[in-house]
């Protein structure tokens, strides 16, 4: 997928929660080790979800910084 931004290739992956690390990005095809969550890698800042476990398919810009997520917002 091209950013909407500035059309560059964005990197797939999942946003990930579970409630004692935080919200963090993971690229397709890595699984983000115990050392990845020591050093902060993947660590979505804007995000504060506590207690809670989620995977969302996304794709995410290095270039900008912005993330584009899949999601269905129920009623």
């Amino acid at each position: 997928m091209n950013c909407p931004w500035c059309e560059k290739e964005m990197q797939a992956g999942d946003v990930l929660c579970d409630g004692r690390s935080g919200v963090r990005f993971q690229p397709e095809g890595k699984k983000l080790t115990f050392m990845d969550s020591l050093s902060g890698i993947g660590v979505v800042t804007a995000a504060h979800m506590k207690w809670v476990r989620a995977q969302i398919p996304a794709h995410y810009c290095d270039r900008c910084g912005k993330m584009v997520i899949e999601t269905k917002v129920s009623k």
